[in-house]
């Protein structure tokens, strides 16, 4: 939900990904399974994450269909304001 979609999640998203064993590389492809704040937080991560990673959106719902066929934006909310730190891919 929208109280996750914050750098704190992110930082431990990335903190996740870090202890993956074996390494991750470049090719490793971030793979987001539903819609909304799943698909800004992990498009986020991947944009940020070894500087870039391959990145698929996989929307669970309509609105989450159409929000995600403009294509590439991700962020998340910073301090008062909606997606304000983000990415275009």
């Amino acid at each position: 939900g929208e109280e996750h979609k914050h750098l704190a999640t992110v930082e431990r998203l990335c903190h996740g990904l870090y202890d993956i064993s074996p390494a991750l590389d470049r090719k490793t492809e971030i793979i987001a399974l539903g819609g909304g704040v799943v698909g800004d937080v992990a498009g986020f991560v991947a944009s940020l994450y070894l500087r870039g990673l391959p990145y698929v959106q996989v929307p669970a719902t309509l609105l989450a269909m159409v929000d995600s066929s403009v294509g590439g934006k991700t962020g998340v909310d910073f301090r008062d304001g909606k997606n304000l730190i983000g990415a275009f891919h």
